[in-house]
């Protein structure tokens, strides 16, 4: 072989330490350099918890950098390792894969010594007898190799490890959790370990998308950026990292994913058991507690949960309240309604739920539904306390027939308890035909849901409907009368928000302080109040929860938030009343 002649061989060493250098950048697509570019003989720290982001992003530049000399170092089994490599596109086994000058370590910690004097020796070793002049090391998890409750010893460990950083010339990217980061969520306190350092980012998870949140960074030119926060996404071919730097831009809308498993659709068997085929790729589970235990650890998936007549609403509120608190806003959390319809819409709403799927909706219409939500980011306040939020929809046991005194007592109870969920209830005051007397009209009146009451005055009949829209008002009067209304009324006023009712209440109140309507009980037939699997007890379904849920442990969140209950109280509509005639005056 001819040597080459001394400038030759300069200047392949020149191209070679080139080359060296444009590959010296985190695998994060569209982020500019100078918040991804590494310089020579430095450190950069990057906080991020295990997650597919922080995958992402160390393991695919693990991948682009073993194309050229670099060294890979982690804490993982040497066999997760490669695993994970692979899953990034880079398979270690195969002959020729990675550059001939690249390492790939498996770092053991010894317990019986500190660990960042076994660190510092490895990597000592390591450049001594196998790596590349000025090349990189790309380390994970050794957060337990400092000592982050020492602050003396923490700045003395940040020191060496920039020192040798800058005498050796190698650079070298940490990824890993200190335990402040993992307890506080905020890096900023880390200052004296960092502050001789060339960069300090944070992968944060907020509002159900990852960013890229930059205290400081010095590229490989010398330029220094700070206080950077740029979105995340995921490509949808390779799940590699994409930055959305122009979040304002027409381009920027549809860019990649916000997780790799956001078109993972995950279903309860119950919710499609009566269909003959299902939708090629969804996850089908035996039933919603092993589906909420499976999409416990999702971030943004779709999850189909079924409502029948067999469930409690007060365990469905905790599996739902539980799935979005624990994996936050970017999870899609539908309810497919079975035999049986969710008079409570806006309480799972409330506590987390994207949308109610009515029972009658044909499975085509469902996938339509699916994909209708992806993308989308839960945008509504979450109670700390689904029981808080439930026993704001805990109706009274009282049903049917009370005095008119009693009546508006019990209503104005129950819409002050609806009031911190904005759950609908209907007062409808029915003028009686000149012929019919009230008891008549309460005799054909059958009032059989709980919650749900009645009276009667000299000229008119009222009825509550608990839990129930204005617009569902005329299917649920064709439940309680079994006799044409227009044979007993001459139209109808419906009052279905919180003032109306009120300003109907007050009439009521004014009426019979003037003129006390007839006490019909004991002439009225008492109501037969059908078995509700709407909700059960708090004190009975607490027990019952807690033992049906999977897993056995989800935490009982604390007392609702105050501002929380505030935001959801001052969104409502605005004041309406609305009056449908049955029938022509005569």
């Amino acid at each position: 072989m001819t040597p080459l002649p001394p400038s030759a061989e300069s200047n392949e060493r020149a191209l070679s330490r080139a080359r060296l250098r444009l590959n010296q950048s985190l695998a994060i697509e569209g982020l500019p350099p100078s918040l991804s570019a590494l310089a020579t003989g430095h450190v950069y720290a990057v906080y991020a918890s295990r997650s597919p982001a922080r995958d992402a992003l160390f393991w695919k530049t693990a991948a682009n950098a073993l194309l050229t000399p670099v060294t890979v170092l982690s804490t993982r089994p040497a066999a997760d390792v490669a695993q994970a490599l692979r899953q990034h596109g880079m398979d270690i086994d195969q002959p020729g894969a990675v550059h001939p000058r690249s390492n790939v370590c498996s770092l053991h910690l010894p317990q019986n010594r500190d660990g960042c004097d076994v660190l510092m020796e490895s990597l000592q070793a390591l450049s001594e007898q196998v790596a590349t002049p000025a090349s990189q090391f790309l380390v994970e998890g050794v957060a337990t190799c400092f000592a982050w409750h020492d602050r003396a010893a923490l700045i003395r460990q940040g020191a060496a490890l920039a020192g040798w950083c800058a005498q050796t010339r190698h650079s070298v990217l940490l990824v890993m959790l200190p335990p402040l980061v993992e307890q506080s969520g905020d890096f900023r306190p880390l200052t004296d370990f960092q502050i001789q350092f060339a960069g300090a980012a944070q992968l944060v998870h907020v509002q159900g998308e990852f960013r890229w949140e930059v205290a400081f960074w010095r590229d490989n030119r010398g330029a220094l950026s700070a206080n950077e926060s740029i979105p995340l996404r995921f490509s949808a071919n390779d799940h590699r990292l994409v930055a959305v730097v122009d979040t304002d831009s027409e381009s920027a809308t549809g860019v990649g994913m916000l997780a790799p498993d956001e078109s993972v659709v995950m279903v309860s068997h119950e919710a499609v058991a009566r269909e003959r085929v299902i939708p090629k790729g969804w996850q089908v589970l035996p039933d919603n507690d092993a589906l909420v235990s499976a999409a416990s650890r999702a971030v943004a998936a779709t999850v189909i949960l079924h409502y029948g007549i067999d469930v409690s609403l007060a365990t469905l509120a905790k599996q739902v309240n539980f799935l979005r608190r624990q994996c936050g806003k970017a999870l899609k959390i539908l309810i497919r309604e079975d035999n049986v319809s969710i008079r409570y819409e806006l309480l799972m709403l409330t506590l987390g739920a994207n949308a109610i799927i009515p029972r009658s909706m044909p499975l085509a219409q469902v996938e339509i539904t699916v994909d209708g939500v992806q993308g989308q980011l839960f945008s509504r306040p979450v109670p700390d306390d689904y029981r808080s939020a439930l026993s704001a929809a805990m109706r009274d046991s009282t049903t049917g027939y009370l005095p008119a005194h009693r009546f508006i007592e019990l209503v104005r109870q129950a819409v002050e308890r609806s009031r911190p969920i904005r759950l609908p209830n209907v007062l409808l005051k029915l003028p009686l035909e000149h012929d019919v007397a009230g008891i008549d009209a309460l005799r054909a009146c059958h009032i059989r849901r709980t919650g749900d009451l009645c009276t009667a005055t000299g000229d008119s009949l009222y009825i509550f409907f608990f839990a129930c829209h204005v617009e569902n008002a005329s299917k649920a009067m064709e439940k309680v009368f079994d006799v044409p209304l227009q044979d007993f009324f001459q139209g109808e006023l419906r009052c279905g928000d919180r003032e109306t009712i009120n300003g109907a209440l007050n009439e009521l109140s004014d009426q019979i302080a003037e003129l006390p309507p007839p006490d019909y009980t004991g002439l009225v037939e008492p109501a037969i109040p059908v078995v509700s699997h709407d909700v059960t007890p708090p004190a009975e379904d607490e027990n019952r929860a807690s033992a049906a849920v999977t897993p056995a442990n989800l935490p009982i969140w604390g007392a609702s938030d105050a501002a929380t209950t505030d935001a959801a109280v001052t969104t409502r509509r605005a004041p309406r009343t609305a009056s449908l005639p049955l029938k022509a005056r005569r």
